[in-house]
């Protein structure tokens, strides 16, 4: 007797779901218009808020490790089709803003090589015993005319109430007391140091580079705080303008590890340069 063959299962093909289609048309709209992937397209959007491919890359795919997004960055800014678009959206940002690369890059320049020095200055001058007489407590016009007449006004006091006690003015080191003098070297109270000072400026008058620099003043409880855009920041923008980020398209920091005072050095001959 001849056994009944088992009916095959035929096997059903889903039809993909309505998001499935809509992101896959909105995959291959992209790629036609761009000539990029969904995430090629993605991360040179990203790229082009810092020029940074590291964190371009980690701001696409979040789950991804600095180390990793590092060399997939590289490998994703190797891209002939990635390089061309970052060039056109940098091309378009520039017609839009109407801010050029010489315009950036003098404004980055002009924060490197500020002199904060326009708008703060820790200044020494002379103390209050160095150029007065016998190097006496030395004081200004108007400190001398203050206390003359303060004492005066005390000894007539005494005097209406018929008490003791009057004294003769005493005039010590003199009048011509002006801090902005150079320490006296003979000075027995300062041994020539002199006094420290800081001395704020007037911001409206510094110069373009300087004001570039300056991001502000702070009032707090301790005093008036200045604050200034990072210097080491602007450099590094200059650097990444004259290519010097390119070598091995790493994308790595050139001020990563370098020691502060290898960077003051590299400003100070730069500025020497100019």
């Amino acid at each position: 007797m001849a056994t009944k063959k088992k009916p095959v299962a035929k096997k059903v093909v889903k039809a993909p779901t309505k998001p499935a289609r809509q992101q896959a048309q909105r995959e291959t709209a992209v790629k036609a218009e761009t000539g990029l992937t969904p995430n090629e397209h993605r991360f040179v959007q990203e790229y082009l808020i810092d020029l940074n491919g590291t964190q371009a890359y980690m701001r696409v795919f979040p789950h991804v490790k600095p180390t990793s997004a590092r060399v997939e960055a590289c490998r994703m800014l190797a891209k002939p089709n990635v390089q061309d678009a970052i060039a056109k959206g940098k091309q378009e940002r520039a017609q839009r803003t109407g801010i050029s690369a010489d315009i950036a890059l003098e404004h980055a320049w002009g924060i490197a090589t500020a002199d904060a020095r326009e708008f703060v200055e820790y200044k020494v001058g002379c103390c209050r015993y160095c150029w007065g007489t016998d190097h006496r407590y030395q004081r200004t016009v108007a400190e001398f005319q203050r206390d003359e007449a303060e004492l005066s006004r005390q000894n007539e006091e005494l005097i209406a109430a018929g008490k003791d006690g009057v004294k003769a003015f005493d005039e010590q080191g003199g009048t011509g007391f002006d801090l902005r003098r150079p320490p006296n070297p003979d000075c027995p109270e300062c041994f020539g140091e002199g006094k420290g000072r800081t001395v704020f400026k007037d911001t409206s008058l510094v110069s373009p580079a300087a004001a570039a620099l300056f991001a502000g003043v702070k009032e707090t409880k301790d005093g008036v705080e200045i604050k200034v855009h990072s210097k080491d920041a602007a450099l590094e923008k200059v650097f990444r303008h004259l290519g010097l980020f390119e070598k091995d398209n790493t994308q790595r920091s050139l001020l990563e590890g370098v020691p502060r005072e290898m960077l003051k050095a590299i400003a100070e001959r730069l500025r020497g340069a100019t």
